[in-house]
């Protein structure tokens, strides 16, 4: 133990010596970890906005979808039924309808995108239902003309979120009916405004299926979608669940015609796809690092070049192979561990600065931090033996003649 602390006071001693190159050797493995700690905190910060940003933005639903290229069966309302008889947890079963054309209000006439489902299509999106309440199960089988839109549409088509009650003008496919507000969701969160940023205005209505079927000439009798909504932890159960009873029912076992997706899946596709691009980051900070400890390993040399007196003095006078090579290793190590100490704190600054422009929430895991300085240590390590082995290996009648 007292030789390895000998060691280490003479390798700070020629650090402490050779200051300025010091700095300019820690500078590659300084940019190298902070890079690893910014990209690590971005790729986190970037994780959790975007998945929370899509469960506040979706709601946790699967799709059954009928491939019409591969069969003449179609989904129907005893679908449902069957469906919800079978999962009597789940929230429900909606088709999903959907017509575009013009809505007006007391401000003009906008563009709008018409979804028509059941009165579980509620949950098909995450933000509630703030003013008045969403259409019922009642409405629906009567096919009443009421429609449920965004606060922001709202504010949009009369100038005031007080509309409850009041009536629009849907306009599809060159047909007109009139509707009821009776609810208006919330505000869609950042995730939704940065996707329409820069795109035209449309206003999103919600009405009962069965209404824009007698309406707008739509069947409301077959589909080739159904939506189902449960929640996250039974989701993915309760869809093939579902999937099974649709493909019993009509025949399809063995074929590809029906599939069934869910956000789970999605949601675990999103993490695979974030995953290889923080990965890819990582990589190109890590090639900054192997750059850095590159330029350890020339500094050491031109080191062991300086001092190949001092070596043979210390072998002829019975130091050993080992010794050397451990001083030698121990610079190197302390070198690359300042740096990567000066890095990590350089890292954390740029990472906030960073995260706070964007918007993310700054997330670095005391795994990281140490995992950088134990990355750098190792880089150290590596690129510090061959010059250690250089100069272990000098004999000394060769080291004192030069």
């Amino acid at each position: 133990m007292g030789k390895f602390s000998e060691y280490l006071k003479s390798a700070i001693k020629q650090i402490i010596g050779n200051g300025y190159r010091t700095l300019m050797t820690m500078l590659g493995i300084v940019i190298g970890i902070a890079a690893v700690i910014a990209v690590v905190a971005l790729g986190n910060g970037m994780s959790s906005f975007v998945k929370s940003s899509l469960n506040d933005l979706a709601g946790n639903y699967g799709i059954l979808s009928v491939n019409a290229s591969k069969t003449s069966e179609r989904l129907t309302r005893n679908d449902m039924y069957a469906i919800e008889e079978a999962l009597p947890n789940a929230k429900g079963v909606s088709p999903n309808l959907t017509g575009y054309g013009k809505v007006e209000g007391r401000k003009g006439t906008f563009t709008a995108v018409v979804n028509g489902g059941s009165e579980a299509y509620q949950y098909s999106l995450s933000n509630e239902i703030v003013k008045g309440q969403y259409f019922t199960r009642q409405q629906v089988e009567s096919g009443q003309r009421v429609c449920v839109m965004l606060l922001d549409d709202a504010k949009t088509l009369f100038g005031t979120e007080d509309v409850i009650g009041f009536e629009v003008e849907l306009t599809i496919y060159g047909k007109t009916a009139t509707y009821t507000i009776v609810g208006l969701r919330d505000h869609m969160n950042r995730m939704y405004q940065f996707i329409m940023e820069g795109q035209d205005y449309y206003a999103q209505l919600e009405v009962p299926y069965t209404a824009l079927g007698a309406d707008f000439d739509y069947d409301t009798e077959n589909f080739t979608q159904l939506m189902l909504f449960d929640a996250q932890e039974t989701l993915s159960e309760s869809v093939q669940t579902a999937k099974d009873i649709l493909v019993n029912a009509h025949g399809l076992r063995g074929s590809s015609a029906l599939t069934a997706q869910s956000m789970a899946d999605f949601s675990d596709q999103l993490n695979q796809i974030l995953g290889y691009a923080q990965s890819f980051l990582l990589l190109v900070s890590v090639i900054s690092l192997i750059v850095g400890g590159i330029g350890v390993m020339n500094i050491m040399l031109v080191s062991v070049t300086e001092r190949t007196r001092e070596i043979g003095i210390r072998k002829s006078i019975g130091a050993s192979t080992g010794a050397i090579m451990t001083q030698f290793l121990a610079e190197a190590a302390i070198l690359t561990l300042l740096g990567g100490i000066v890095g990590i704190i350089l890292g954390i600054i740029v990472a906030h600065v960073i995260c706070t422009a964007i918007g993310f929430d700054v997330i670095i895991t005391p795994t990281s931090v140490l995992g950088a300085a134990f990355f750098s240590v190792m880089i150290g390590l590596f690129f510090g033996i061959y010059p250690a082995r250089k100069a272990a290996k000098m004999k000394p009648i060769d080291a004192l003649r030069l």
